[in-house]
Protein backbone atom coordinates (compact mmCIF):
# COMPACT_ATOMS: atom_id res chain seq x y z
CA UNK A 1 0.00 0.00 0.00
CA UNK A 2 1.38 3.52 -0.94
CA UNK A 3 1.61 6.02 2.21
CA UNK A 4 3.24 9.81 0.94
CA UNK A 5 6.59 8.98 2.78
CA UNK A 6 7.28 5.70 0.59
CA UNK A 7 6.30 4.37 -2.83
CA UNK A 8 5.49 0.87 -3.38
CA UNK A 9 7.65 0.17 -6.91
CA UNK A 10 5.47 -2.00 -8.39
CA UNK A 11 2.01 -1.39 -7.10
CA UNK A 12 -0.01 -1.40 -9.94
CA UNK A 13 0.23 -0.94 -13.64
CA UNK A 14 -1.51 1.68 -16.23
CA UNK A 15 -5.02 1.08 -17.67
CA UNK A 16 -4.84 3.52 -20.31
CA UNK A 17 -7.67 5.99 -20.51
CA UNK A 18 -9.89 4.38 -17.93
CA UNK A 19 -9.33 1.16 -17.58
CA UNK A 20 -9.69 -1.45 -14.44
CA UNK A 21 -7.09 -0.92 -12.02
CA UNK A 22 -4.59 -4.06 -12.21
CA UNK A 23 -1.26 -5.09 -11.29
CA UNK A 24 1.79 -2.81 -12.49
CA UNK A 25 5.22 -4.26 -12.62
CA UNK A 26 8.59 -2.62 -13.95
CA UNK A 27 10.23 -5.18 -16.20
CA UNK A 28 7.94 -6.03 -19.21
CA UNK A 29 6.22 -9.27 -19.72
CA UNK A 30 6.62 -11.15 -23.13
CA UNK A 31 4.19 -14.08 -24.05
CA UNK A 32 4.50 -16.14 -26.87
CA UNK A 33 0.63 -17.29 -28.32
CA UNK A 34 -0.08 -20.37 -29.74
CA UNK A 35 -2.85 -23.24 -29.41
CA UNK A 36 -2.41 -22.93 -25.40
CA UNK A 37 -3.58 -19.38 -25.57
CA UNK A 38 -6.61 -20.23 -27.92
CA UNK A 39 -9.49 -21.60 -25.39
CA UNK A 40 -11.93 -19.04 -24.50
CA UNK A 41 -10.83 -16.84 -22.08
CA UNK A 42 -6.74 -17.54 -21.28
CA UNK A 43 -6.14 -14.44 -23.90
CA UNK A 44 -8.05 -12.20 -21.24
CA UNK A 45 -6.82 -13.33 -18.45
CA UNK A 46 -3.02 -13.38 -20.00
CA UNK A 47 -3.63 -9.98 -20.21
CA UNK A 48 -5.03 -9.46 -16.95
CA UNK A 49 -1.84 -11.23 -14.91
CA UNK A 50 0.01 -8.88 -16.67
CA UNK A 51 0.95 -9.55 -20.45
CA UNK A 52 2.66 -6.81 -22.20
CA UNK A 53 3.78 -7.53 -25.56
CA UNK A 54 2.29 -10.59 -27.45
CA UNK A 55 4.58 -12.69 -29.60
CA UNK A 56 3.68 -14.34 -32.75
CA UNK A 57 6.58 -16.83 -33.55
CA UNK A 58 6.73 -17.86 -37.23
CA UNK A 59 8.67 -20.20 -37.65
CA UNK A 60 5.24 -21.98 -36.60
CA UNK A 61 1.67 -21.69 -38.01
CA UNK A 62 0.05 -19.95 -40.60
CA UNK A 63 -0.46 -16.43 -41.60
CA UNK A 64 -4.15 -16.95 -40.78
CA UNK A 65 -3.74 -18.42 -37.30
CA UNK A 66 -1.32 -15.51 -36.16
CA UNK A 67 -3.49 -12.49 -37.74
CA UNK A 68 -6.74 -14.22 -36.08
CA UNK A 69 -4.64 -14.30 -32.27
CA UNK A 70 -3.49 -10.76 -33.18
CA UNK A 71 -7.11 -9.45 -34.14
CA UNK A 72 -8.25 -11.30 -30.55
CA UNK A 73 -5.31 -9.36 -28.72
CA UNK A 74 -5.96 -6.09 -30.00
CA UNK A 75 -9.57 -6.50 -29.21
CA UNK A 76 -9.20 -7.98 -25.36
CA UNK A 77 -6.64 -4.88 -24.74
CA UNK A 78 -9.03 -2.27 -25.96
CA UNK A 79 -11.60 -3.92 -24.01
CA UNK A 80 -9.48 -3.80 -20.96
CA UNK A 81 -7.56 -0.64 -21.75
CA UNK A 82 -4.66 -2.03 -21.38
CA UNK A 83 -1.59 -1.12 -23.89
CA UNK A 84 -0.46 -4.36 -25.31
CA UNK A 85 2.30 -4.58 -27.92
CA UNK A 86 2.56 -7.42 -31.19
CA UNK A 87 6.08 -8.53 -31.75
CA UNK A 88 6.49 -10.70 -34.78
CA UNK A 89 8.97 -12.81 -34.35
CA UNK A 90 10.77 -13.95 -37.91
CA UNK A 91 12.19 -17.29 -38.27
CA UNK A 92 15.76 -16.15 -39.90
CA UNK A 93 17.59 -18.48 -41.55
CA UNK A 94 17.77 -21.45 -39.75
CA UNK A 95 19.27 -24.72 -41.03
CA UNK A 96 17.28 -28.16 -40.67
CA UNK A 97 17.86 -31.80 -41.65
CA UNK A 98 15.59 -33.30 -43.71
CA UNK A 99 12.87 -35.49 -43.64
CA UNK A 100 14.65 -39.10 -42.79
CA UNK A 101 13.72 -42.30 -42.81
CA UNK A 102 10.93 -43.47 -39.99
CA UNK A 103 11.75 -39.72 -39.38
CA UNK A 104 14.57 -41.05 -36.48
CA UNK A 105 17.87 -41.65 -37.07
CA UNK A 106 20.61 -42.93 -34.26
CA UNK A 107 24.17 -41.04 -34.01
CA UNK A 108 26.90 -43.24 -32.03
CA UNK A 109 30.33 -42.04 -31.40
CA UNK A 110 33.05 -42.52 -33.53
CA UNK A 111 30.76 -43.20 -36.66
CA UNK A 112 31.32 -41.37 -40.37
CA UNK A 113 28.18 -39.58 -41.52
CA UNK A 114 27.53 -37.62 -44.71
CA UNK A 115 25.55 -34.50 -44.71
CA UNK A 116 24.08 -34.52 -48.39
CA UNK A 117 21.78 -32.18 -50.48
CA UNK A 118 19.93 -35.60 -51.79
CA UNK A 119 18.18 -38.16 -49.80
CA UNK A 120 20.87 -41.00 -49.73
CA UNK A 121 20.10 -43.93 -47.34
CA UNK A 122 24.13 -43.29 -46.18
CA UNK A 123 23.34 -39.39 -45.37
CA UNK A 124 21.84 -36.76 -43.66
CA UNK A 125 19.43 -34.81 -45.96
CA UNK A 126 20.10 -31.26 -45.61
CA UNK A 127 18.03 -28.78 -47.01
CA UNK A 128 19.88 -25.90 -47.19
CA UNK A 129 23.05 -26.14 -50.22
CA UNK A 130 24.80 -22.71 -49.31
CA UNK A 131 25.32 -24.36 -45.53
CA UNK A 132 26.96 -27.04 -47.21
CA UNK A 133 28.94 -25.32 -49.31
CA UNK A 134 30.29 -23.06 -46.08
CA UNK A 135 31.44 -25.90 -44.15
CA UNK A 136 35.35 -26.49 -44.22
CA UNK A 137 37.35 -29.71 -42.62
CA UNK A 138 37.86 -29.30 -38.62
CA UNK A 139 34.31 -26.83 -38.14
CA UNK A 140 31.95 -28.18 -35.63
CA UNK A 141 28.53 -29.21 -36.02
CA UNK A 142 25.77 -29.65 -33.67
CA UNK A 143 22.51 -30.92 -34.00
CA UNK A 144 19.21 -31.29 -32.02
CA UNK A 145 19.92 -27.88 -30.06
CA UNK A 146 23.44 -28.64 -29.72
CA UNK A 147 23.07 -32.10 -27.72
CA UNK A 148 25.17 -33.73 -31.01
CA UNK A 149 27.89 -32.84 -32.00
CA UNK A 150 29.48 -33.64 -35.53
CA UNK A 151 33.50 -32.74 -36.77
CA UNK A 152 34.21 -31.86 -40.47
CA UNK A 153 36.35 -34.59 -41.86
CA UNK A 154 36.20 -33.63 -45.92
CA UNK A 155 34.24 -32.32 -48.40
CA UNK A 156 33.41 -32.83 -52.05
CA UNK A 157 30.96 -30.76 -53.81
CA UNK A 158 27.47 -30.58 -51.64
CA UNK A 159 28.42 -34.47 -50.08
CA UNK A 160 30.43 -33.50 -46.52
CA UNK A 161 32.12 -35.98 -44.52
CA UNK A 162 31.62 -35.98 -40.82
CA UNK A 163 32.59 -37.69 -37.90
CA UNK A 164 30.31 -38.65 -34.62
CA UNK A 165 32.02 -36.90 -31.90
CA UNK A 166 28.90 -36.65 -29.16
CA UNK A 167 25.97 -39.17 -30.78
CA UNK A 168 22.03 -39.37 -30.15
CA UNK A 169 18.99 -39.06 -31.53
CA UNK A 170 18.35 -36.65 -34.20
CA UNK A 171 14.50 -36.60 -36.03
CA UNK A 172 13.45 -34.90 -39.12
CA UNK A 173 13.66 -31.48 -39.41
CA UNK A 174 16.04 -31.23 -36.35
CA UNK A 175 18.13 -27.76 -36.03
CA UNK A 176 21.71 -27.23 -37.11
CA UNK A 177 24.31 -25.11 -36.09
CA UNK A 178 27.60 -24.08 -37.14
CA UNK A 179 29.16 -21.75 -34.82
CA UNK A 180 32.73 -21.74 -36.76
CA UNK A 181 31.53 -21.12 -40.17
CA UNK A 182 31.78 -17.81 -41.94
CA UNK A 183 27.93 -18.09 -43.87
CA UNK A 184 27.15 -15.11 -46.55
CA UNK A 185 24.92 -12.61 -45.74
CA UNK A 186 21.22 -14.36 -45.38
CA UNK A 187 19.18 -12.15 -43.60
CA UNK A 188 15.93 -11.61 -44.64
CA UNK A 189 15.43 -14.66 -45.97
CA UNK A 190 12.56 -15.28 -48.91
CA UNK A 191 10.58 -16.58 -45.87
CA UNK A 192 11.28 -13.55 -44.25
CA UNK A 193 10.16 -11.01 -46.46
CA UNK A 194 6.76 -12.45 -46.70
CA UNK A 195 6.75 -12.57 -42.78
CA UNK A 196 7.81 -9.04 -43.06
CA UNK A 197 4.86 -7.93 -45.37
CA UNK A 198 1.86 -9.84 -43.27
CA UNK A 199 3.81 -7.49 -40.31
CA UNK A 200 3.22 -4.29 -41.71
CA UNK A 201 -0.27 -5.52 -42.87
CA UNK A 202 -1.55 -6.07 -38.87
CA UNK A 203 0.52 -3.15 -37.64
CA UNK A 204 3.08 -4.93 -35.77
CA UNK A 205 4.39 -2.75 -33.01
CA UNK A 206 7.82 -4.71 -33.62
CA UNK A 207 9.68 -7.25 -35.26
CA UNK A 208 12.08 -9.86 -34.37
CA UNK A 209 15.29 -10.21 -36.82
CA UNK A 210 16.98 -13.67 -36.37
CA UNK A 211 20.34 -14.65 -36.43
CA UNK A 212 21.44 -11.23 -36.82
CA UNK A 213 25.37 -11.59 -38.17
CA UNK A 214 26.04 -7.93 -38.52
CA UNK A 215 24.44 -4.30 -38.64
CA UNK A 216 24.44 -4.76 -42.61
CA UNK A 217 21.91 -7.60 -41.55
CA UNK A 218 19.42 -4.58 -39.94
CA UNK A 219 20.15 -2.49 -42.35
CA UNK A 220 18.67 -5.25 -45.26
CA UNK A 221 15.35 -5.81 -43.05
CA UNK A 222 15.09 -2.19 -42.96
CA UNK A 223 14.84 -1.40 -46.69
CA UNK A 224 12.27 -3.29 -46.54
CA UNK A 225 10.31 -1.17 -44.07
CA UNK A 226 8.97 2.30 -45.03
CA UNK A 227 9.26 5.07 -43.07
CA UNK A 228 6.10 6.30 -40.62
CA UNK A 229 4.22 3.52 -38.81
CA UNK A 230 6.41 0.50 -39.37
CA UNK A 231 7.44 -1.74 -36.72
CA UNK A 232 10.58 -0.84 -34.76
CA UNK A 233 13.26 -3.66 -35.33
CA UNK A 234 14.40 -5.50 -32.54
CA UNK A 235 17.92 -7.16 -33.19
CA UNK A 236 17.70 -11.21 -31.62
CA UNK A 237 21.84 -12.11 -30.35
CA UNK A 238 22.37 -15.77 -30.65
CA UNK A 239 25.26 -15.97 -33.33
CA UNK A 240 28.85 -15.82 -31.94
CA UNK A 241 29.44 -13.29 -34.64
CA UNK A 242 27.05 -11.15 -33.37
CA UNK A 243 28.57 -11.07 -30.53
CA UNK A 244 32.04 -9.71 -32.17
CA UNK A 245 30.19 -6.79 -34.02
CA UNK A 246 27.73 -6.54 -30.56
CA UNK A 247 28.01 -2.45 -29.89
CA UNK A 248 27.00 -2.02 -34.13
CA UNK A 249 24.14 -4.39 -33.77
CA UNK A 250 22.75 -2.52 -30.17
CA UNK A 251 23.44 1.08 -32.23
CA UNK A 252 21.44 -0.15 -35.39
CA UNK A 253 18.45 -1.87 -33.67
CA UNK A 254 15.37 -0.47 -31.83
CA UNK A 255 15.78 -2.97 -28.97
CA UNK A 256 17.26 -6.50 -28.22
CA UNK A 257 17.01 -9.81 -27.50
CA UNK A 258 19.29 -12.39 -25.73
CA UNK A 259 17.94 -15.44 -27.51
CA UNK A 260 19.55 -18.09 -25.18
CA UNK A 261 17.93 -20.95 -27.21
CA UNK A 262 20.48 -20.72 -30.21
CA UNK A 263 23.44 -18.57 -28.15
CA UNK A 264 23.77 -21.60 -26.31
CA UNK A 265 24.62 -23.79 -29.04
CA UNK A 266 26.71 -21.26 -31.15
CA UNK A 267 28.83 -20.65 -27.85
CA UNK A 268 30.03 -22.39 -24.81
CA UNK A 269 27.11 -23.71 -22.86
CA UNK A 270 29.38 -22.12 -19.58
CA UNK A 271 29.29 -18.75 -20.99
CA UNK A 272 25.96 -17.63 -21.31
CA UNK A 273 24.97 -16.15 -18.09
CA UNK A 274 28.59 -13.70 -18.78
CA UNK A 275 27.09 -13.26 -22.19
CA UNK A 276 24.05 -12.47 -20.83
CA UNK A 277 25.28 -9.34 -18.50
CA UNK A 278 27.16 -8.28 -21.33
CA UNK A 279 24.31 -8.08 -23.96
CA UNK A 280 21.95 -6.74 -21.26
CA UNK A 281 25.03 -3.94 -20.37
CA UNK A 282 25.56 -2.98 -24.25
CA UNK A 283 21.69 -2.51 -24.84
CA UNK A 284 21.35 -0.59 -21.00
CA UNK A 285 24.12 2.00 -22.26
CA UNK A 286 22.97 2.87 -25.28
CA UNK A 287 18.90 3.22 -24.30
CA UNK A 288 17.83 0.15 -26.01
CA UNK A 289 14.95 -1.81 -24.59
CA UNK A 290 16.29 -5.62 -24.16
CA UNK A 291 14.74 -8.75 -23.54
CA UNK A 292 15.79 -12.28 -22.17
CA UNK A 293 14.57 -15.13 -23.61
CA UNK A 294 14.41 -19.05 -23.79
CA UNK A 295 13.65 -21.64 -20.80
CA UNK A 296 12.63 -18.60 -18.03
CA UNK A 297 9.88 -21.00 -16.72
CA UNK A 298 10.50 -24.14 -18.88
CA UNK A 299 9.26 -26.22 -16.47
CA UNK A 300 6.15 -25.18 -16.46
CA UNK A 301 4.99 -26.29 -19.94
CA UNK A 302 4.20 -29.74 -17.88
CA UNK A 303 3.88 -28.57 -14.23
CA UNK A 304 2.15 -26.11 -12.67
CA UNK A 305 5.36 -24.72 -10.10
CA UNK A 306 8.27 -23.65 -11.51
CA UNK A 307 11.67 -25.15 -9.92
CA UNK A 308 13.84 -23.25 -7.82
CA UNK A 309 16.64 -22.10 -10.52
CA UNK A 310 13.99 -21.32 -12.76
CA UNK A 311 13.09 -18.37 -9.89
CA UNK A 312 16.24 -17.51 -9.39
CA UNK A 313 16.93 -16.97 -12.79
CA UNK A 314 14.55 -14.67 -13.67
CA UNK A 315 15.56 -12.66 -10.16
CA UNK A 316 18.94 -12.44 -11.89
CA UNK A 317 17.59 -10.98 -15.44
CA UNK A 318 15.82 -8.41 -13.60
CA UNK A 319 18.81 -7.25 -11.79
CA UNK A 320 21.15 -7.69 -14.67
CA UNK A 321 19.02 -5.18 -15.99
CA UNK A 322 16.51 -6.53 -18.11
CA UNK A 323 13.84 -4.39 -19.63
CA UNK A 324 10.88 -7.54 -20.29
CA UNK A 325 11.27 -11.34 -19.95
CA UNK A 326 10.22 -13.80 -22.54
CA UNK A 327 8.04 -16.86 -22.02
CA UNK A 328 7.95 -19.50 -25.25
CA UNK A 329 6.15 -22.57 -24.67
CA UNK A 330 5.33 -21.79 -21.59
CA UNK A 331 2.41 -19.94 -22.98
CA UNK A 332 1.99 -21.57 -26.43
CA UNK A 333 1.77 -25.46 -26.14
CA UNK A 334 2.32 -25.64 -22.08
CA UNK A 335 -0.41 -26.89 -19.94
CA UNK A 336 -1.00 -23.85 -17.22
CA UNK A 337 0.18 -20.57 -19.77
CA UNK A 338 -1.77 -18.25 -17.24
CA UNK A 339 -0.08 -19.46 -14.08
CA UNK A 340 3.24 -19.15 -15.90
CA UNK A 341 1.99 -15.54 -16.43
CA UNK A 342 1.12 -15.13 -12.69
CA UNK A 343 4.22 -16.47 -11.38
CA UNK A 344 6.48 -14.37 -13.35
CA UNK A 345 4.71 -11.32 -12.37
CA UNK A 346 5.37 -12.20 -8.65
CA UNK A 347 9.13 -13.23 -9.03
CA UNK A 348 9.19 -9.43 -10.62
CA UNK A 349 7.37 -8.11 -8.11
CA UNK A 350 9.13 -9.53 -5.21
CA UNK A 351 12.70 -8.44 -6.70
CA UNK A 352 11.72 -5.16 -8.04
CA UNK A 353 10.66 -4.09 -4.70
CA UNK A 354 13.53 -5.59 -2.60
CA UNK A 355 15.98 -4.12 -5.36
CA UNK A 356 14.57 -1.05 -6.82
CA UNK A 357 16.29 1.56 -4.74
CA UNK A 358 19.62 -0.24 -4.92
CA UNK A 359 19.09 -0.09 -9.19
CA UNK A 360 18.18 3.28 -9.45
CA UNK A 361 21.35 4.59 -6.82
CA UNK A 362 23.85 2.27 -9.28
CA UNK A 363 22.70 3.79 -12.31
CA UNK A 364 22.47 7.41 -11.27
CA UNK A 365 26.42 6.55 -9.60
CA UNK A 366 27.45 4.99 -12.59
CA UNK A 367 26.02 8.10 -14.77
CA UNK A 368 29.15 9.91 -15.00
CA UNK A 369 30.06 7.52 -17.51
CA UNK A 370 27.36 8.62 -19.62
CA UNK A 371 28.35 11.18 -22.75
CA UNK A 372 27.93 14.76 -22.27
CA UNK A 373 25.08 14.92 -25.61
CA UNK A 374 22.19 13.24 -23.29
CA UNK A 375 22.59 15.12 -19.67
CA UNK A 376 18.63 15.93 -19.59
CA UNK A 377 17.80 11.59 -18.48
CA UNK A 378 20.96 12.03 -15.94
CA UNK A 379 19.71 15.15 -14.54
CA UNK A 380 15.92 14.27 -15.06
CA UNK A 381 16.57 10.77 -12.51
CA UNK A 382 19.02 13.02 -10.50
CA UNK A 383 16.00 15.28 -9.65
CA UNK A 384 13.42 13.15 -9.13
CA UNK A 385 15.50 10.92 -6.32
CA UNK A 386 16.72 14.21 -4.82
CA UNK A 387 13.05 15.28 -4.51
CA UNK A 388 11.55 11.74 -3.87
CA UNK A 389 9.09 12.58 -6.83
CA UNK A 390 6.49 9.88 -7.50
CA UNK A 391 6.74 10.20 -10.91
CA UNK A 392 8.75 11.80 -13.89
CA UNK A 393 6.25 12.45 -16.68
CA UNK A 394 6.77 13.22 -20.32
CA UNK A 395 3.36 15.23 -21.54
CA UNK A 396 4.81 15.43 -24.95
CA UNK A 397 5.25 11.28 -25.49
CA UNK A 398 8.25 10.24 -26.71
CA UNK A 399 9.89 6.97 -27.38
CA UNK A 400 13.99 8.18 -27.48
CA UNK A 401 12.96 9.95 -24.09
CA UNK A 402 11.41 7.14 -22.43
CA UNK A 403 13.92 4.83 -23.35
CA UNK A 404 17.07 7.56 -22.59
CA UNK A 405 15.43 8.00 -18.91
CA UNK A 406 14.60 4.46 -17.91
CA UNK A 407 17.68 3.12 -18.96
CA UNK A 408 18.76 4.61 -15.33
CA UNK A 409 16.30 2.66 -13.72
CA UNK A 410 14.46 5.66 -11.50
CA UNK A 411 12.63 4.36 -8.70
CA UNK A 412 10.04 6.88 -9.67
CA UNK A 413 7.61 5.13 -12.67
CA UNK A 414 7.91 6.92 -16.07
CA UNK A 415 4.40 8.10 -17.45
CA UNK A 416 4.38 8.45 -21.21
CA UNK A 417 1.25 10.39 -22.26
CA UNK A 418 0.53 10.55 -26.17
CA UNK A 419 -2.40 10.31 -28.06
CA UNK A 420 -0.85 7.97 -30.66
CA UNK A 421 -2.14 4.24 -29.56
CA UNK A 422 0.77 2.88 -31.71
CA UNK A 423 3.54 4.81 -29.84
CA UNK A 424 1.78 3.56 -26.55
CA UNK A 425 1.98 -0.21 -27.41
CA UNK A 426 5.36 0.22 -28.35
CA UNK A 427 6.69 1.61 -25.43
CA UNK A 428 5.33 -1.78 -23.61
CA UNK A 429 8.92 -3.02 -23.62
CA UNK A 430 10.30 -0.35 -21.84
CA UNK A 431 11.29 -0.92 -18.72
CA UNK A 432 9.19 1.21 -16.02
CA UNK A 433 7.42 3.27 -18.61
CA UNK A 434 3.39 3.87 -18.49
CA UNK A 435 2.27 4.66 -21.78
CA UNK A 436 -1.02 6.73 -21.17
CA UNK A 437 -3.34 7.23 -24.44
CA UNK A 438 -4.78 10.99 -24.06
CA UNK A 439 -7.32 12.53 -26.84
CA UNK A 440 -5.85 14.00 -29.77
CA UNK A 441 -7.28 17.16 -28.47
CA UNK A 442 -5.75 17.30 -25.54
CA UNK A 443 -3.37 20.06 -24.33
CA UNK A 444 -0.47 19.71 -21.67
CA UNK A 445 -2.64 20.55 -18.89
CA UNK A 446 -5.21 17.97 -19.38
CA UNK A 447 -2.05 15.28 -20.24
CA UNK A 448 -0.37 16.44 -16.78
CA UNK A 449 -4.07 15.82 -15.39
CA UNK A 450 -4.13 12.26 -17.13
CA UNK A 451 -0.94 11.30 -15.74
CA UNK A 452 -1.91 12.85 -11.98
CA UNK A 453 -5.38 11.29 -11.87
CA UNK A 454 -3.30 7.61 -12.94
CA UNK A 455 -1.08 7.86 -10.35
CA UNK A 456 -3.40 8.70 -7.48
CA UNK A 457 -5.98 6.23 -8.86
CA UNK A 458 -3.25 3.56 -8.72
CA UNK A 459 -1.74 4.14 -5.32
CA UNK A 460 1.64 5.41 -6.51
CA UNK A 461 1.32 9.13 -4.85
CA UNK A 462 -0.91 10.99 -2.73
CA UNK A 463 -2.01 14.94 -2.47
CA UNK A 464 0.64 16.53 -2.04
CA UNK A 465 3.36 14.75 -3.56
CA UNK A 466 5.61 16.04 -6.41
CA UNK A 467 6.23 14.62 -9.96
CA UNK A 468 9.05 15.95 -12.19
CA UNK A 469 7.87 17.07 -15.94
CA UNK A 470 10.28 16.42 -18.83
CA UNK A 471 9.39 18.79 -22.11
CA UNK A 472 10.59 20.58 -24.70
CA UNK A 473 10.44 24.50 -24.69
CA UNK A 474 10.07 24.72 -28.04
CA UNK A 475 10.31 22.47 -31.31
CA UNK A 476 12.89 19.80 -31.02
CA UNK A 477 13.92 17.66 -28.37
CA UNK A 478 12.71 18.19 -24.61
CA UNK A 479 15.19 20.68 -22.88
CA UNK A 480 13.60 21.72 -19.35
CA UNK A 481 12.79 20.05 -15.97
CA UNK A 482 9.68 21.78 -14.05
CA UNK A 483 8.34 19.90 -10.87
CA UNK A 484 4.39 19.85 -10.30
CA UNK A 485 2.54 18.82 -6.53
CA UNK A 486 -0.42 16.54 -7.06
CA UNK A 487 -3.47 17.71 -5.70
CA UNK A 488 -6.78 16.00 -4.44
CA UNK A 489 -8.85 17.02 -7.60
CA UNK A 490 -6.81 14.53 -10.01
CA UNK A 491 -5.11 17.68 -11.14
CA UNK A 492 -1.71 19.39 -10.66
CA UNK A 493 -0.08 22.96 -9.11
CA UNK A 494 3.14 24.23 -9.31
CA UNK A 495 5.01 24.31 -5.86
CA UNK A 496 5.57 27.35 -3.98
CA UNK A 497 8.86 26.97 -4.13
CA UNK A 498 9.70 26.35 -7.80
CA UNK A 499 11.89 23.89 -8.77
CA UNK A 500 13.33 23.55 -12.21
CA UNK A 501 16.24 22.94 -14.40
CA UNK A 502 16.80 23.81 -18.28
CA UNK A 503 19.30 22.46 -20.30
CA UNK A 504 21.37 24.34 -23.56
Amino acid sequence: METSTKQSPTASRPCGRDGAITPWHRTRIVCTLGPATDPPGVLERLIRAGMDVARINASHGQHADHARRIQQVRRLARQLAQPVAVLMDLPGPKFRLGDLPGGVRELRPGENIFLAADRSPFALPVRHRQLLRALHAGESVYLADGLIRLRVTSRAADRIGCAVLIGGTVRSGSGINVPESKLAPLVPTAADRRHIAFARSVHAEWLGVSFVQSADDLARVRRLLPRGSSPLVLAKIEKRQALADLDAIVAAADGVMVARGDLGVETDLAEIPLLQKRIIAAANAQARPVITATQMLESMVAHEQPTRAEVTDIANAVLDGTDAVMLSAETAIGRFPVAAVEILQRVLTATETEYATRLALDRLQASDSVSTDDPLSVVTCQLAARLNAKAIIAPDGDIAVAQAIARFRPRAPVLVVSDAAHLCRQLTVVWGVAPLLASARATRRTRLALASRWLLAHRLACPGDVAVVVSASGPGAPDSLQVIRLTGNHSWSTPERKSSHETD
